[in-house]
């Protein structure tokens, strides 16, 4: 058992690793006084304050999605599935889901219709979950989906379901390099 944890007088502590008996990699921590708590990152490139602010960014956008597919969408846990080649498919129809959804839901919010799907004040329902609860209520009432929209190229805010958890979303740690030249 490896146990690594940063130092804390040391922006990133990090430790080369082999991973699968033969992976050659590098085990970065990194421990910010504005961080809650340390972060971690496993690496084919030796680790810098870059490494973590692309892993900031990469999982800040698909962490949401584990969510829904895990628990929140499409329960993916109780399909009880274990062959790779069974998961991949449904992954890719989850995924053929999701975009539809979430075109539907862009349709809601384009129509000023947010609010009769999702009761809170600050949004706190993701794209995917408003989309399925409109698909949901179209087939009920037997309407047709609308004509979608293309997609966004960036991204909206994450959802929230409340002021408090919006503003800790909102307050992000930007890591930048500091060089020091002597005189």
């Amino acid at each position: 058992m490896l146990i690594f944890s940063p130092q804390r007088e040391k922006p990133i502590s990090s430790l080369e690793v082999t991973v699968l008996q033969d992976i050659k990699c590098h085990l970065a921590t990194a421990h910010l006084a504005l961080a809650s708590e340390p972060w971690a990152v496993l690496s084919n490139v030796p680790p810098s304050l870059q490494t973590f602010e692309v892993y900031g960014q990469r999982f800040g956008g698909i962490e949401p999605h584990f969510k829904d597919y895990k628990s929140a969408a499409f329960e993916l846990i109780r399909s009880h599935l274990r062959d790779a080649q069974a998961l991949n498919c449904l992954l890719m129809l989850l995924a053929a889901a999701s975009l539809i959804a979430i075109a539907v839901a862009l349709v809601v919010v384009h129509e000023g219709r947010r609010k009769m799907l999702d009761w809170h004040s600050h949004r706190g329902l993701s794209f995917l979950q408003l989309g399925l609860r409109e698909i949901q209520r179209l087939c009920y009432q037997r309407l047709p989906i609308p004509r979608l929209a293309a997609l966004p190229r960036k991204s909206p805010p994450p959802a929230t379901a409340s002021l408090k958890k919006r503003t800790q979303i909102e307050q992000q740690i930007e890591f930048f390099r500091v060089t020091v030249f002597s005189t």
